[in-house]
């Protein structure tokens, strides 16, 4: 049997908690013994104790000074009398404390998982921030080769990794979808936009509002699923463009029935580690246009074979990607539908398989 020791700071509805409460989910408890270590609220909670996980919710604020802690936790945990154990932390700035601190515990394992493209850390909108970022980048060079695996969601993520850190770097894209969803006819005489995402700046929903106010139709709906720190701000925003009666934040909800009701979708990200909200556009044959950033989105649309992009940050570009597809919609249809025959990769069933892969060989 393996002990899975999974340690996430913020287990959360969506994202990284999504993905590894997905993958708990299918791995054969016969086979896996699965701690889940998280500090606050797991959002997961009930659900991962129904189906056999252990919890810990750490009272810590921080990852660093909750590392002491945690540290106890896992050589308690940790024994010979499984086949393997390992630790599996998300994040740059929790992998980098878990190498730290559990490198010298013997027979463990350390994992890491990068959520985003390390670009992500050459981005940053305050001072504070700047210097934060440029610690965590310096820690990530020096610590991820004392890692047994990193693992990423993406291709493009691998290959900057691999280059920055000459880490051992496998790709593992995020499980996005179970199951294909029925084919849908697309009504395009109303132009309804959708966008699903936290609200936080590097989504760049600003750069799709300001893209809104130069395209040529003014017969449209555009609704936001997501919470977030930037939702004052782009009500600001949406009132500063006169887009009150045509943007709709309808907060953190379910996307799927939205994306039916819909028939286009953007992603306006600065940078992505593994959209799935792009996927599960896709499952949902739903015509796409993405920013060209760092990430997973060429992959999931096949480098412009599967949907259109634009120059990031670029509202100028997107307006006019926005009205290509006004003008002929069913060109876009086309392409997402080319695209919806790939994303089997993306499956639950294959995350597990290359998660089993790896859990064998380090």
């Amino acid at each position: 049997m393996y002990n899975l020791i999974f340690f996430l700071p913020k287990f959360s509805l969506n994202g990284a908690g999504k993905s590894t409460y997905r993958l708990c989910k299918n791995l054969d408890k016969k086979k896996y013994n699965i701690t889940i270590i998280s500090i606050g609220k797991n959002s997961y909670k009930s659900k991962l104790k129904k189906i056999g996980c252990k919890i810990y919710e750490m009272r810590g604020e921080t990852v660093f000074f909750s590392m002491f802690q945690i540290s106890e936790i896992v050589k308690n945990i940790v024994s010979y009398k499984f086949k393997k154990n390992i630790f599996l932390s998300s994040h740059h700035y929790t992998n980098v404390s878990s190498i730290i601190f559990l490198r010298k515990i013997k027979n463990l394992k350390i994992v890491g998982i990068e959520r985003t493209d390390i670009c992500e850390l050459l981005w940053y909108d305050t001072f504070l921030k700047y210097l934060k970022n440029i610690l965590i980048f310096i820690l990530v060079k020096i610590y991820y080769k004392d890692a047994d695996v990193i693992i990423s969601n993406s291709l493009s993520c691998k290959k900057d990794l691999i280059k920055i850190t000459r880490a051992k770097v496998e790709a593992i894209h995020s499980p996005s979808f179970s199951y294909y969803f029925p084919k849908k006819k697309n009504n395009f005489k109303n132009l309804k936009i959708i966008s699903v995402g936290r609200l936080v700046k590097e989504k760049g929903y600003e750069t799709v509002l300001e893209a809104l106010t130069l395209i040529k139709t003014n017969k449209f709906k555009y609704y936001i699923l997501g919470e977030g720190p930037e939702k004052e701000n782009l009500h600001n925003v949406i009132n500063k463009y006169g887009l009150k009666k045509k943007v709709i934040l309808l907060g953190f909800r379910n996307p799927k029935k939205y994306l039916k009701k819909s028939n286009l979708f953007i992603n306006a990200s600065f940078f992505e580690g593994f959209p799935s909200a792009v996927v599960e556009a896709i499952n949902s044959c739903l015509p796409s246009i993405c920013s060209d950033c760092k990430g997973g989105s060429r992959e999931i649309l096949l480098n412009g074979k599967g949907g259109y992009f634009f120059k990031t940050n670029n509202p100028k570009d997107l307006s006019k990607k926005i009205d290509l597809f006004c003008n002929k919609p069913r060109k876009l249809e086309k392409k997402i539908m080319i695209a919806r025959k790939n994303i089997s990769r993306f499956s639950e069933k294959s995350h597990l398989k290359k998660y089993e892969k790896i859990f064998r060989k380090i």
